[in-house]
């Protein structure tokens, strides 16, 4: 992508959205980030940090709770009267939780309220901010999915049995509907500037994180790698509407 980008991460002040922030600021600086968080006070905190990490980038804040649609239609209002447009959305807020106890008002609880997160919360982030996006030239949406999305891993034994059921499946919905967005917009071609976002899911892999408990193996900043190649590169160097991650030095696909 060419320079002057306006890009937007949800559940940016922590976490995988906050290395994300950290590493396209220090590699393409000439970009404006915004951070959308629930809290602007921890969205500030994580700028001041980002600054002290060296990140020179211009640097916003928009409140956004991905379960609050009010919140999410202001964001929206705020980045078009401030920006204009915008280029990337990068959706990387998510939850994950087991069920309370093993009865079925719990189970059903956990499930709804992990769907609602990671998957309904999404579709209504993205169908908010799509007029934005039709708005920029090289226009592109990231789903931070994870290696739990990916059925045939699972199936063939490369993953171990998941301990929170309800957020792999959900990150297994989140790919189906990767594929079902952009092939929602290539239908649109030529129509009210559909046909230009380019929709990818990813996996950063298990990273040393507060989601996890800090009990990942892989640097956050290495999770953010496969972010970074997606938002930064050139229109259609990557498979649209694909599952990705950067491993040993390199993109590859990841198997659904």
């Amino acid at each position: 992508m060419s320079s002057l980008h306006v890009i937007l991460t949800t559940g940016a002040n922590r976490g995988i959205g906050f290395s994300i922030i950290q590493s396209l600021g220090l590699r393409s600086p000439q970009n404006t980030y915004i951070l959308a968080c629930r809290s602007p006070s921890s969205g500030a905190d994580a700028v001041k940090e980002l600054q002290n990490l060296g990140v020179k980038a211009k640097l916003d804040v928009v409140e956004l709770d991905i379960l609050n649609d009010e919140t999410i239609v202001k964001a929206a209002k705020y980045v078009e009267e401030k920006y204009g447009r915008l280029d990337v959305l990068i959706n990387n807020a998510a939850i994950a939780s087991r069920p309370k106890s093993e009865s079925l008002a719990d189970m059903r609880e956990n499930f709804n309220t992990t769907f609602n997160a990671n998957i309904t919360s999404v579709m209504a982030v993205t169908s908010t901010f799509l007029p934005l996006l039709h708005k920029a030239e090289e226009p592109r949406v990231i789903n931070v999915s994870s290696a739990r999305g990916s059925v045939t891993r699972s199936a063939n034994g490369q993953m171990p049995p998941a301990v929170v059921v309800s957020y792999g499946v959900s990150k297994s919905a989140l790919n189906a509907l990767t594929v079902e967005m952009q092939r929602s917009e290539d239908a649109r071609e030529g129509n009210e500037g559909g046909g230009k976002v380019e929709y990818f899911t990813i996996n950063p892999g298990h990273c040393k994180t507060g989601f996890n408990g800090f009990k990942g193996i892989k640097d956050p900043l290495d999770g953010a790698e496969v972010v970074v190649q997606l938002a930064t590169a050139g229109r259609g160097k990557w498979t649209k509407g694909g599952f990705w991650e950067f491993e040993e030095g390199g993109m590859r696909e990841v198997p659904w």
